[in-house]
């Protein structure tokens, strides 16, 4: 006899709505998993409902599972094996009848009933049906070790508290070996490939250790360094107890977890190149964000931005850098887009953050990274040092500086040495040492020494309000420059007429005609422009009203509230020119228009900086494979317009030149009369952000130009 279908079970019991159930079916198409699982997940049913339709289609008793909380005793009997591959979970033990409950999907499988009963060890086994989101949910937390709820597992609702993390501990780092050939660690049990594996490092230069247990190697780790350390994932011990210590003793230390021996051979290490795309892309989204919000600086992209430094000055392998700085992007962004008044309580936007990813199942490990913000260490991870400790303790200092400094605030060396002080006095309870030790040298290289011995390159930034060019001068200083600047016009002109910088940035507000005539009367007296690159960002004027500048040697316009990574990446152009890393055409000074390369300034970086600007120009870039080709756009106002190459036109032909990474481009100014009919209407930022994820595809194809 056939069973009644489960949707009309529902509807029937009035459980749920027709409409629902078509929702329901459409998401269990596109994503797998039951019915009843989409429609707890969405909420459109509660456990007790749906556990309640299943035992009228089974034919069974159910268990609502969200309600019990189940002794470990009872929870051991079982092997936890047979409880994750089965997908069962059992709730309650009867000592007097020797009675074991379980609940599990069907209750009907014979075979599910007798492998229970032989495991079981002669308890009478009585199987209960229960919902699987449930069942997963118990499964992780009584078998993975993970702290979560079926709350977690359905669709947001904004939580009311976050969930703990584990504690677990790590090892202190030894100093590596000096000399000799670099040694590599071999933890298999495979006893006819393991000699073969050891031959081939062996002929590469590498020392070879072997050993088939992960508890012997965690012995083994602690009295010498290793390059590089192979786990099979079938050798005896806890290889993730392995893992962590590594993460503790030797950050450096590469770890490759393989499943055959062939797999091991083939070249993995390839997240590199695809990682610094990733970190690249968060910053072009948060970029996006800012400018659509008229915000002046990339504040979204501060926590990853320090992240990723943080994580590259331990020497981080790409893997682990990788979800750490997704966490700080992720953190960040929901730290400004959440809409939470008290700013003291750091822990309520990563609980929110952290219950958001969890209900879209997000990967643990990002989440975990954010649930172990702002933990206290209370003196533990001396032995081993999980991923999840680690960024965590990561964002948790580059967020804390973030809120200290906003990049509007100046760092004083006496303001950092009560930061550094801080830290140090909190080491082992909020910070783990080894983090507190590289954040304080990255910010004194990168914020309190940003002196351009290298390359000798100075700007001078003028702007009449006190404090106004803290913020820039910070963010070029990061760039590798050095700056001067000056709020009084007369200290400015004469500090100007007694040494000649690099550069010039000047910050000027009000209307049209003040502005001209101020910028006029400093190109007429002091600046020359056609030897010194002059950068104009205004306020009170659009930008697109002040074009006439280009013509007397402006090198570009910018409103006030442009991201400042934008106009960073115009002046390390000009100082490429300089160091002469461009052909002599390229050196020279552009009056009417600009000319560059690719590959110091992409079609991305030049459409956000023309973007925010206002600017209406036409630009032409050449691939270098098809010079022949060119890819014609026309910007209105910042906007994209028009865009043609060969036969693609709009938002299609911009795809096409996003992914060129050699050749040439040109600007040009231009009035509306001259651009031709429009065949775009795709915003700039949908642009931006689809040709990212074609890019990405590309790269992975290996079809990039």
């Amino acid at each position: 006899m056939s069973r009644e279908r489960l949707d009309q079970i529902l509807i029937r019991e009035g459980l749920i709505s027709e409409e629902q159930v078509k929702e329901a079916l459409t998401r269990q198409k596109a994503h797998g998993g039951r019915l009843g699982s989409q429609l707890l997940y969405h909420r459109y049913i509660d456990e007790a409902g749906l556990v309640r339709a299943l035992t009228i289609q089974l034919g069974c008793k159910g268990v609502v599972l969200s309600d019990i909380e189940i002794p470990e005793i009872v929870v051991k009997m079982i092997p936890a094996k047979v409880a994750v591959a089965r997908k069962v979970v059992p709730f309650d033990y009867i000592p007097d009848a020797n009675v074991l409950k379980v609940a599990c999907e069907d209750p009907t499988d014979t075979d599910l009933k007798n492998e229970l009963d032989f495991v079981s060890r002669g308890k009478t086994v009585q199987l209960f049906v229960a919902a699987e989101l449930s069942l997963d949910t118990l499964i992780a937390r009584h078998y993975h070790g993970q702290e979560v709820s079926l709350e977690d597992r359905q669709l947001l609702e904004i939580p009311d508290e976050a969930t703990d993390t584990g504690e677990i501990e790590i090892l202190n780092a030894d100093s590596e070996d000096s000399g000799g050939a670099p040694k590599v660690l071999l933890v298999t049990d495979e006893e006819y490939n393991r000699p073969l594996v050891q031959s081939l490092l062996e002929r590469d230069g590498y020392e070879v250790l072997t050993t088939d247990s992960a508890d012997d190697a965690i012995e083994m780790i602690g009295t010498s360094h290793f390059h590089t350390v192979f786990v099979k994932d079938t050798v005896s011990g806890d290889y993730l107890d392995l893992i962590d210590r590594l993460r503790k003793s030797s950050p450096r230390t590469k770890v490759r977890y393989y499943e055959s021996s062939s797999g091991l051979l083939l070249n993995q290490d390839s997240l590199e190149q695809e990682g610094d795309l990733l970190v690249r892309n968060l910053d072009l989204l948060t970029s996006l964000l800012a400018l659509h919000r008229k915000i002046p600086e990339n504040h979204s992209g501060a926590v990853g931005h320090y992240a990723n430094l943080i994580c590259k000055k331990m020497g981080l392998p790409n893997k682990e850098r990788l979800y750490i700085v997704n966490a700080a992007y992720l953190h960040d962004l929901s730290k400004h887009y959440y809409d939470i008044n008290d700013t003291e309580d750091q822990l309520s936007v990563v609980r929110m953050t952290a219950k958001l990813l969890t209900s879209i199942n997000y990967p643990p490990t990002v989440v975990g990274i954010l649930k172990a913000m702002y933990k206290d260490l209370e003196g533990k991870y001396t032995k081993r040092l999980p991923i999840e400790t680690l960024g965590g303790n990561i964002l948790t200092i580059a967020d804390l500086f973030c809120e200290s400094f906003p990049s509007n605030q100046t760092v004083s060396l006496d303001k950092f040495d009560v930061i550094k002080k801080k830290c140090r006095d909190l080491t082992g309870r909020l910070f783990l040492a080894e983090v507190v030790d590289v954040f304080v040298d990255l910010v004194q290289r990168e914020i309190l020494e940003l002196s351009s011995e290298e390359n000798g390159m100075q700007v001078m930034i003028y702007s009449d309000k006190p404090g106004a060019t803290y913020g820039l001068e910070q963010r070029v200083k990061r760039a590798g420059f050095a700056t001067v600047s000056q709020c009084a016009e007369e200290n400015f002109l004469d500090l100007l007429a007694r040494r000649e910088p690099d550069m010039i940035v000047l910050m000027l507000e009000g209307d049209k005609d003040t502005i001209i005539s101020r910028v006029m009367a400093y190109l007429e007296k002091t600046i020359d422009a056609t030897r010194t690159p002059v950068f104009l960002l205004v306020q009170g004027t659009p930008t697109h009203e002040l074009t006439d500048l280009f013509e007397r040697g402006i090198e570009d316009i910018m409103a006030f509230d442009v991201n400042l990574d934008l106009l960073v990446t115009k002046m390390t152009k000009i100082r490429s020119k300089v160091e002469g890393e461009k052909s002599a055409d390229d050196q020279q000074p552009q009056s009417s228009g600009t000319k560059g390369q690719l590959t110091e300034m992409n079609l991305i970086d030049l459409l956000q900086a023309l973007g925010p600007g206002l600017k209406t120009v036409k630009i032409t870039v050449a691939s270098q494979t098809t010079p022949e080709t060119l890819l014609v756009l026309f910007l209105n106002r910042g906007q994209i317009v028009y865009a043609k190459v060969g036969d693609l036109t709009g938002a299609e032909a911009v795809y096409k030149g996003l992914g060129w990474s050699q050749g040439v481009w040109s600007v040009e100014p231009v009035s509306e009369s001259d651009i031709p009919e429009p065949n775009n209407n795709v915003p700039n930022e949908s642009i931006l952000m689809e040709g990212c994820r074609l890019i990405d595809e590309q790269l992975r194809k290996g079809q990039l130009i």
